[in-house]
């Protein structure tokens, strides 16, 4: 799917510079050597639907701003509905669209464009209505890991690779002819400095920049021809060859040793599948943490898995889907995340450690919602919380000990903040009396002390169930 959604943004790049009378060779060159957008064109990211459909937004503005007809205008629409289902960065390609020509915010056709594409966006916003919000708040909220100079300084030395030296400075040196480059222009240089601001607040993953690629092939297409061809060869040709090895990497394992970070997603997954599916046979696999290996085994063993991911800071597509409850009462195999006592070590064959064990008659709580109801203090460090429970399964919530003989508790986690490490504290242990019917809710009454915690901190309840790490099941609340 990747590569057909860039081969169609290649049609309409290369239908919108038919016309051009430029050096064309040039623009393979710069197409080959763009290590980004080929990293894109085929490991799968939301941003490659969205780099697609952007060419044809580009593609239709610029027929818009030449007619000013309705047709144009409607495509428009349905375009930046398309990019904002791929990914909610759409909004800065229309923002900085807005921005190159603020005339648009007077032209009735160009607004029927965004009522389209809020019209068609009414089942996401509604979605995101039933779901409190959730991909909104994490990407807002959750997503924040304060600031970190290496974050700042990592930002602009890992753009200058994967957008190439002789691409990257265009925006800032070519002096745009009309409106519609005027838009490319504002977009770039809008995009990368929009993510060098991001990096105040988090961490800036190198392909979220991937909107100013199409932009960035049509200014450098015009940039580069004549006189620069010189200029142009001496700065392209080191990211073409890094390109073509790296693409060479991907289909062959050329190298010994696995990707940099020590962990290869690109060869041997049918052996890795394999080695656990002789461990699991036809039983699910329930992967800790591993929100990238769960469905990677279900794609190349066709067997059932699940990743089950504790933290607070955002809701997996499992959780979202209550995958886990339709593994409860089941004989699973688990794979955990780092050290286990009670678990195999295997080296599979693509040279990836895993970390397994059986498990009989599998229970978890991981998407079980907990409120905070009330809170009593008992003295100057003890609280009484009220928490309510909700479970929405089918089943009853039984509580259950676990196949250790360990009964399951209620935690309370308070955050530190960052750097610093969490503290864990217990509000009380579960039991059979403690069940829930299908579909209700239970009030539990417990007690947490909160001697040494400083006021002001959050904290947020969940369950350990002793198979799995501590999971956090409500909102954070302030102590």
């Amino acid at each position: 799917a990747n590569v057909l959604l860039m081969s169609m943004g290649l049609v309409f790049l290369f239908k919108l510079l038919e016309k051009d009378e430029k050096w064309q060779s040039h623009l393979y060159l710069i197409i080959l050597s763009l290590p980004l957008f080929n990293y894109i064109s085929i490991v799968v990211f939301p941003d490659t639907p969205l780099v697609a459909i952007s060419m044809v937004y580009l593609f239709f503005y610029k027929q818009f701003l030449e007619k000013d007809d309705t047709l144009s205008a409607f495509v428009l629409g349905i375009a930046l509905a398309a990019m904002l289902y791929a990914k909610y960065h759409a909004v800065l390609i229309v923002l900085f669209v807005i921005m190159s020509n603020i005339s648009l915010l007077r032209n009735k056709k160009f607004a029927l464009s965004l009522f389209i594409a809020a019209a068609l966006y009414i089942p996401h916003l509604y979605w995101q209505y039933t779901h409190d919000f959730v991909s909104i708040k994490y990407h807002l909220f959750s997503r924040s890991n304060g600031f970190n100079i290496s974050f700042l300084t990592e930002y602009p030395s890992v753009q200058f690779l994967v957008l190439g030296p002789a691409l990257i400075i265009v925006p800032f040196v070519y002096k745009t002819k009309d409106l519609f480059e005027r838009a490319l222009k504002c977009i770039l240089i809008g995009t990368l400095s929009f993510f060098l601001l991001a990096t105040f607040k988090g961490y800036v993953q190198f392909h979220w920049t991937s909107i100013v690629l199409f932009p960035l092939i049509i200014l450098s297409y015009r940039y580069y021809p004549g006189r620069k061809k010189k200029l142009f060869l001496y700065l392209t040709l080191p990211t073409l060859l890094l390109v073509l090895f790296l693409r060479t990497y991907l289909a062959i394992k050329i190298l010994p040793t696995n990707t940099f970070n020590h962990v290869d997603y690109f060869h041997g997954r049918h052996a890795w599948a394999k080695d656990i599916q002789r461990i699991a046979g036809d039983k699910p696999v329930v992967f800790e943490n591993q929100l990238r290996e769960a469905p990677l085994y279900s794609f190349y063993s066709g067997k059932q898995s699940v990743a089950l991911y504790g933290g607070d800071s955002k809701k997996t597509q499992y959780q979202l889907w209550n995958a886990e409850d339709g593994l409860q009462g089941k004989d699973v195999v688990i794979i955990k995340e780092g050290g286990c006592s009670s678990c195999t070590k295997l080296v599979t064959k693509m040279g990836k450690e895993i970390t397994y064990m059986p498990y009989a008659h599998f229970a978890s709580y991981q998407n079980i919602r907990i409120l905070l109801k009330n809170v009593t203090a008992l003295s100057e460090t003890t609280a009484r919380v009220l928490l309510e429970i909700a479970n929405h399964r089918d089943r009853p919530l039984l509580f259950a000990k676990n196949n250790f003989g360990e009964q399951p508790h209620l935690l309370c986690k308070v955050y530190a903040g960052a750097g610093k490490k969490d503290t864990t504290l217990t509000v009380r242990a579960l039991s059979a009396e403690d069940s829930i019917a299908p579909h209700s809710i239970r009030i539990i009454v417990g007690e947490i002390s909160l001697e040494g915690i400083h006021h002001g901190r959050k904290c947020s309840f969940g369950f350990d169930d002793g198979v799995f790490r501590p999971s956090s099941n409500s909102k954070r609340y302030a102590l």
